[in-house]
Formats: structure tokens, C-alpha cells, sequence
């Protein structure tokens, strides 16, 4: 029975740090470094707007996910492998992200994506020139 425990309490302190070690390569290198793959990606000043065109094809739209912080958008998701004996695999399958800080700041929440033919496109309107609601006192 003691045994048994302390094999439970090695594996927890393994996980712990395995958990510190990704960490650390996060801070080190950015968590884009952990992906299986990386999407071409093509990022588009047009004035008012930026345009970002990303390279997904075979990636669904439901395993697609948008995020906006600040000036910075990460675009993430996952190409599933199909079920089959493989004679030639040059494709990359599973999870990749990518994170781009923009050089202005955009209007946060107002990010329009489509997905079409293969290519993730979303356009994001600049911050510039936006009138900014003066919250009561």
C-alpha cells in the first residue's frame, strides 16, 4: 500500500515539473514554440484596418479560435489526421497558434472573420480617429 502512494506522489511530482519546464519554455521562446505546426500567415495594413490571412485548409471553423488582448490577436486551432494508412505524409496535423502584436491599436471586440477556400481571413478596424466614450463620473 505504501508503495502505491508514493508512486502517486513521483508522478504529481513529475507532472509539477514538467508543468515548470513548459513554462519556462513559454517565457522563453513564446508559446507559438509548443505548436505542432505553424499556418502561413500574412498580416495587411489597408489604412483603416488591418487584414491578417492565415492558411488553414482542412481546418474546420469550429476548431478555430480568435483572441484579442490589447494590440495583440492569436489566432489558434487544431487539423485533425485522418484515420488512414499513409503512403506519403508531408502535412502537418494537430494544434498550432500564432500571436501577433499589431503596431496600432484596434477596436477591440469588432475583429469580422470568414473562412474560405482554405484561407482564414479577419479583419480587425484601427483604434485611430474612433471617438472614446467618456464614462460618467
Amino acid at each position: 500500500m505504501e508503495l502505491e502512494r508514493s508512486d502517486r506522489w513521483a508522478a504529481i511530482e513529475k507532472l509539477i515539473e514538467l508543468k515548470r519546464r513548459i513554462e519556462a519554455l513559454e517565457s522563453r521562446f513564446g508559446a507559438d514554440a509548443l505548436a505542432d505546426w505553424a499556418p502561413p500567415v500574412d498580416v495587411l495594413d489597408e489604412g483603416e484596418a488591418y487584414r491578417i490571412l492565415v492558411d488553414v485548409p482542412g481546418v474546420k471553423p469550429e476548431d478555430l479560435e480568435l483572441q484579442e488582448e490589447g494590440r495583440t490577436i492569436t489566432i489558434a486551432g487544431v487539423r485533425h489526421e485522418p484515420e488512414a494508412r499513409y503512403v506519403t505524409r508531408t502535412r502537418p496535423h494537430g494544434y498550432f497558434r500564432r500571436a501577433f502584436t499589431l503596431p496600432e491599436p484596434i477596436v477591440e471586440g469588432a475583429a469580422e472573420a470568414s473562412l474560405k477556400q482554405g484561407v482564414l481571413e479577419i479583419r480587425i478596424p484601427k483604434a485611430q480617429g474612433r471617438a472614446v466614450p467618456i464614462e460618467p463620473s
